[in-house]
C-alpha cells in the first residue's frame, strides 16, 4: 500500500514540475507575434522598415513595412507611376477583395476567408472544398462606421485603388482572445487586400 501511495505521489509531483508554470501572458503573445511577422516580412519577404527605406543611401526604392497602430502593412506595388494620389481615410467608401489567414512563423497555405473568385476556384479544384454558396463580391465598406476587423482598419488608411496591401495583425487587432470557427483563441492574421476602388 505505502508503494502504491509512494507511486501516486512521484508521478503527481512529476506530472506538476513537467507542466508549464502557467499560460503565457497576452502581453508576451502580443509581443510573439509581432517578432515572428517583422522576422517572416524580413526574412522570407525581404521588407526593410519604412524608416529603413526612407534613409537608403542608394536611392534604390526599397520594398518596406510600415508599422500601424498594433499591426503591420506592406503595399506590394506602392512605387508604380500610376498609383492614384486619392488615398483612403476616414469615412472613405472602399471596395475590396481578401484573402485571410492564419499566421504562426508565415501564413497557412490555405485561406480561412476569401472573396477572391479565382482563390475560390483554386480552393474548390485542389482542396475540393465546396465554394458553392461563397460570396464572392467585392466587399465595401466605409471606413470608420461600417464594421470591420480592426487591423485593416489601422493599415487601409493612405492607401490607393489599386494597391495590394499585406496586413499582418496581432491577436489583439485580429479576432481577440475567443475562438471564432477555425481561429482559435489568441490567432495572428495575415490578410491580402487588393483595393478595388476608392470613393
Amino acid at each position: 500500500m505505502r508503494r502504491l501511495i509512494r507511486n501516486i505521489a512521484f508521478v503527481a509531483l512529476s506530472a506538476l514540475l513537467l507542466a508549464p508554470m502557467g499560460c503565457e501572458s497576452g502581453e508576451d503573445v502580443f509581443q510573439s507575434q509581432m517578432d515572428r511577422m517583422v522576422s517572416y516580412m524580413t526574412s522570407r519577404m525581404k521588407l526593410v522598415s519604412e524608416a529603413e527605406a526612407d534613409q537608403s543611401m542608394t536611392g534604390e526604392k526599397l520594398p518596406y513595412y510600415t508599422r500601424c497602430g498594433d499591426a503591420y502593412r506592406h503595399i506590394t506595388n506602392v512605387y508604380r507611376a500610376d498609383r492614384p494620389a486619392k488615398r483612403i481615410a476616414e469615412g472613405s467608401k472602399i471596395t475590396f477583395r481578401y484573402e485571410a489567414y492564419l499566421f504562426e512563423s508565415g501564413p497557412a497555405n490555405i485561406p480561412f476567408a476569401t472573396n477572391n473568385r479565382a482563390t475560390g476556384k483554386i480552393l474548390a479544384e485542389q482542396y475540393d472544398l465546396d465554394t458553392t454558396y461563397w460570396d464572392f463580391s467585392p466587399a465595401v465598406r466605409i471606413l470608420g462606421t461600417d464594421p470591420i476587423i480592426k487591423g485593416l482598419e489601422l493599415t487601409l488608411p493612405d492607401c490607393a485603388a489599386g494597391d495590394t496591401v499585406y496586413t499582418f495583425m496581432p491577436y489583439e487587432v485580429a479576432y481577440g482572445d475567443r475562438a471564432m470557427g477555425v481561429i482559435a483563441a489568441k490567432s495572428a492574421v495575415m490578410m491580402v487586400t487588393v483595393i478595388d476602388d476608392v470613393e
